[in-house]
This record gives C-alpha cells, structure tokens and sequence, in this order.
C-alpha cells in the first residue's frame, strides 16, 4: 500500500489540488508568481514539484503578510499567504489526510469539515438547549493560532498518522510560520492546511470534555461547553482551564464567561436569548424560532468569517 506521500503526489490529486486553488483565486506569494502566471504550465509545474519532493531538495518559501478587515471594521486579521506553489501542495496533501482524520474527529467538532458548518453547529445548540442545558461557558482561546505549540502538535500528528511520510515536510512547514525564529509556535491563517492543524490540536479538548460527558459545540476555536446549571458551569470553566492549560493555552479572559440562555450569549455571530436567536442578513436584523429554524438557516445564514 502507498504511503501518504505516495497518494499527495499523485498526479491526478495533484491537479485536483490545483484546480481547488485556481478556483479560490487569491494573491501572489513572496515570489509574486500570479495564479495567472501559474497557470500558463501548470503541469510543468507539477512535475517539477514532484520531483523535487522526491529528490529532497523541495523547500517552502517564506509567508506573505496581508492584513485584512474583521466584520467590524475596526479590528484586522493578519493572514499569511504561501506561494502558489506551496498552496497547491499543501491543498494535495490536505486531500489526502481528510479521510484519516474524518474518521477520528468527534461530532462535536464543526468547523473546516466536510459537509459540516455553521448551520449545522446552530442546530447543535438549539437541540441541546431542548434537552435542558440551559447554561453554557462561553469560551475564546487566548490568540489560539499564534500560540499553538509546534511540539505538541508534531506528537500529535505522529500518534494519529498511519505513517511518517509526511512529517519531514510538515515539519518544513511549521518552521516557516514561526512567528520568532528561535519560538516554535503558531500557524498561519492562510495556509491551507492550518485548519486541520487546528482541528488536531483541538481534538484533544474535545477528547478531554467528552471523557467528562461533557456536551461541546467546537468551530475551529471557538466553542462552548453545555451545563445543567450555573454552578456545573462553574466547574466546567475550571475543567476545560485545566485542558487548556495541558495544550499550552489558556483564555481570553475579556471574552470567555459563564452564561446561560435566559441572560444571552452570542456564539459565532449568532444571538441567543431564551428560546430564540438572532442574526444579521442583509443588514436585517432575523429571530427564528422553533421549526423555522432548520429551513431558514440553509438558505440564509452567513458564513463564518
């Protein structure tokens, strides 16, 4: 059976991985090769890639810096973008590795999976709200993709890969995002494969809680964590304190609180008070209630930024 490395550089998955990026569109790397100009002889380009991944003498350029707005307006998001090149074969490689990880990941889990999203983690709530958990912590990780330990996370794809074709490059990887040469921490937002990397690390807070039978809704890093009442949300915040603390983060301390949904919370742009919720469409303000709810979230709930 081929390894992992073997089925990235496929040549069909390959393509597949480069038609995917054309599609998404998106700026030059630091080498200021356009998709435009990538495109002319893309399967020369493939080829070469695939050579010098054999011959070992493949190397990641570094990350271009893009700030970008949040949906506030008065707060920016920094991506980091790699080449045209570097997507392409990150996006061959993340092809290959959603199957193995779909097989591991939880249901709690939302976010950058396949055929699972926001609507999805919605429903979640609200089918948990039902069922009488009525409080719930409210959670953000401190600057949770900066602050990604690279050890940790390379133990953890170690335990969860069925070989080790793949970790030389990965490693190659992560020693580009550093944020300080000499810190071996973060991951980029931009990369293509920065939301698996998330969902691994993560997965272990969502092994942590379900070991508790503990209710969770994770999307990337946001989540939060359902109780019976305020003083289990209590130990909830201390448990999953304690979790974060093993994975080398903690919170936001600003904007993680015990809530419940009499009082209100927002999670992921979505505004839930007692038995209703709220969000913006078209600059519109929308409550939905009850059965309306699953028809009216697939047609008009907006995608989490």
């Amino acid at each position: 059976m081929s390894d992992l490395l073997d089925k990235a550089l496929d040549m069909k998955n390959l393509r597949g991985a480069w038609e995917e990026i054309r599609a998404n569109k998106g700026m030059p790397g630091v080498d200021e090769v356009s998709l435009k100009a990538w495109a002319r002889n893309w399967e020369d380009r493939l080829m070469k890639l695939i050579s010098s991944v054999r011959a070992n003498t493949y190397k990641p350029h570094k990350l271009r810096l893009r700030k970008i707005p949040k949906k506030s307006r008065r707060e920016f998001r920094t991506l980091r973008v790699p080449t045209v090149t570097d997507r392409v074969f990150q996006r061959a490689i993340l092809q290959i590795l959603h199957p193995v990880f779909e097989r591991r990941f939880l249901d709690c889990s939302f976010g950058y999976r396949p055929k699972r999203g926001l609507a999805d983690a919605v429903q979640r709530i609200i089918v948990l709200r039902e069922n009488d958990y009525r409080w719930v912590l409210d959670a953000d990780i401190d600057e949770f993709f900066d602050h990604v330990d690279h050890d940790l996370l390379l133990g953890f794809l170690r335990h969860d890969l069925p070989d080790d074709s793949l970790m030389p490059l990965i490693k190659k990887w992560l020693k580009t995002c550093r944020l300080e040469p000499d810190l071996a921490v973060g991951i980029p937002l931009g990369s293509p494969l920065s939301p698996l990397w998330a969902n691994v690390f993560l997965h272990r807070l969502d092994q942590a809680a379900a070991a508790r039978d503990r209710p969770v809704v994770r999307y990337a890093d946001d989540f939060i964590v359902f109780a019976e009442s305020r003083e289990d949300a209590q130990s909830v915040y201390r448990e999953v304190e304690e979790t974060l603390a093993a994975l080398k983060l903690k919170y936001e301390p600003s904007k993680t609180r015990v809530a419940s949904f009499e009082e209100g919370f927002e999670f992921l742009g979505i505004r839930f008070r007692g038995d209703s919720c709220f969000y913006t469409h078209m600059g519109k303000e929308i409550e939905v209630q009850g059965d309306d709810l699953n028809l009216l979230f697939k047609r008009t709930l907006p995608e989490y930024e």
